[in-house]
């Protein structure tokens, strides 16, 4: 018994934690997050290495952890550059490709998900845990707006979900070795990876933290930005038939509701409120465009998937000494 434990405690010991930090123009988050995750991982028994993904930042933020990897740290810090500004769930993949630890946590360079949670994910992994979702218990000092646009966003992406999605769960997560090897095979374009981490199936845990206000700057995804709802409706169609389903219910619904109103024209019933026509008209027009532009948003993602681009173009990896 007491050569198994220690065992196990030599692998916790030469296992190793790959953090994959997808960054753009984030200058004055950075010296404090490599300072946090510093601190908590000295007080952990693996060793670690930082991923640091540039999407083509403008500011200083590359010269900024070129000299925090000339301070003395235990983790190594990797520097990957984007050709160009490809976006946060594609630098994610790029990041995750680089890996080379037993598991990754993947987490935003904004300070926004605290880095002490880290310490409960670990924990959660050591005890057999695959992957590890980090729910939002609590925003801090976050609008009312984009908490209330949160709070609907993620239940109706839950709901509709053929899968299970954990409401408030975001991209802060513990997937293991095994489970991001699965995930980096996955070759699909606009990868949604709040969906796709769940889809990967496996033992899942959950741990839920207070998600707290930026540690300097503005946020890259304001509620009525073109990256939110585009996140939100690539949510709902990469995980859901429904919406094509709805269209198909609405179809007849307005078919059955214009024949009747064609019956009763035959039939010589004085329709004097004929204004209703013009209402029936202008939403059976609202409907086929909704329904036109849903299924466009499906053909769109087919095209995407079937033209065979890369979904990533790495144009340099910078291997900093320890």
């Amino acid at each position: 018994m007491r050569r198994l434990i220690a065992s196990q405690r030599n692998q916790i010991n030469m296992a190793k934690i790959s953090f994959v930090l997808p960054f753009y123009n984030e200058e004055q988050t950075l010296p404090l997050l490599i300072g946090r995750i510093r601190e908590i991982m000295a007080k952990e028994p693996e060793d670690y290495e930082m991923i640091f993904i540039n999407d083509d930042s403008k500011d200083s933020s590359v010269k900024v952890i070129a000299d925090q990897a000339k301070q003395k740290g235990k983790g190594k810090i990797i520097l990957v550059d984007m050709s160009r500004r490809f976006g946060l769930e594609e630098s994610i993949m790029a990041g995750i490709s680089q890996s080379k630890g037993d598991a990754v946590i993947t987490m935003f360079t904004d300070m926004q998900d605290p880095p002490e949670t880290v310490a409960r994910m670990l924990q959660s992994w050591r005890a057999g845990a695959d992957i590890v979702h980090t729910v939002r218990r609590k925003r801090i000092k976050e609008s009312p707006l984009k908490i209330l646009a949160a709070f609907f966003a993620y239940r109706i992406i839950g709901n509709l979900s053929e899968i299970k999605i954990p409401y408030d769960a975001g991209d802060f997560k513990l997937i293991s070795k095994n489970a991001a090897k699965h995930l980096s095979a996955l070759t699909e374009a606009e990868p949604y990876l709040r969906g796709l981490v769940p889809w990967l199936g496996f033992k899942q845990a959950y741990i839920e933290y207070e998600m707290q206000p930026r540690a300097a700057g503005q946020s890259k995804m304001p509620v009525f930005g073109f990256n939110a709802w585009s996140r939100f409706l690539g949510g709902i169609i990469t995980f859901s038939d429904f919406p094509a389903y709805l269209i198909l219910l609405v179809g007849l619904l307005g078919t059955a509701a214009s024949a009747v109103l064609a019956i009763l024209l035959v039939l010589g019933v004085n329709l004097a409120w004929c204004g209703t026509w013009v209402v029936l008209v202008v939403f059976l027009w609202a409907t086929l465009m909704i329904a036109l532009g849903i299924l466009s948003l499906y053909a769109l993602k087919i095209y995407k998937n079937t033209r065979g681009r890369p979904r990533y173009i790495i144009k340099n990896i910078n291997h900093f000494e320890d």
